[in-house]
């Protein structure tokens, strides 16, 4: 792919991956390129969509074109297709291509800091002298003391390589004569 192409290529893409990343159908009613200046009323939730591998045998008119690549599952173009035949009156789809592509992609893991914790135990006998009213004297107590201290600990960033599987469809959408 020139440089050019994959300048212009690769924000679209991650455009599409960020907008189809959240899974939702309805988003990809951005994608459908209408054939057609005539409106359909869509059809109900409940209708159950066809989507052909060749055209049907019976007369159809293409109504528009579902096209686009995500990094979604499988079954998550087929509800887009179902979807977006539904939302705009289509009778059936027909899928004209699909492909799978698996691509490796470079990702950054930042450095952070933690705390560990180090405590500090210690015991012993404490010697006072003193003056009072009476007469100056001194004093021993034993005692127990302990004392946590934070240490901070910088844990590195670093990069790795992951996998991302893209779905490509392009369906047109038809309704029947």
């Amino acid at each position: 792919m020139t440089k050019f192409a994959t300048h212009h290529l690769l924000p679209l893409l991650f455009f599409a991956l960020l907008l189809i990343g959240c899974e939702s159908v309805s988003s990809t009613s951005q994608f459908y390129r209408p054939s057609t200046a005539r409106v359909f009323p869509p059809k109900p939730k409940e209708y159950s969509v066809p989507i052909f591998s060749k055209p049907p045998d019976r007369p159809y008119t293409v109504i528009g074109r579902l096209s686009f690549t995500a990094n979604a599952r499988y079954s998550f173009m087929i509800r887009a297709i179902q979807y977006n035949t539904r939302l705009h009156g289509g009778d059936a789809a027909i899928m004209l291509h699909e492909d799978t592509e698996r691509r490796p992609y470079n990702y950054y893991v930042p450095g952070y800091t933690s705390y560990f914790p180090v405590t500090t135990y210690s015991a012993g006998v404490a010697n006072t002298k003193y003056c009072g009213p009476s007469s100056p004297g001194s004093r021993s107590e034993y005692g127990t003391s302990t004392s946590t201290t934070y240490i901070p600990v910088f844990n590195p960033g670093y990069m790795s390589v992951g996998m991302l599987t893209l779905h490509s469809i392009d369906a047109s959408i038809i309704r029947y004569k």
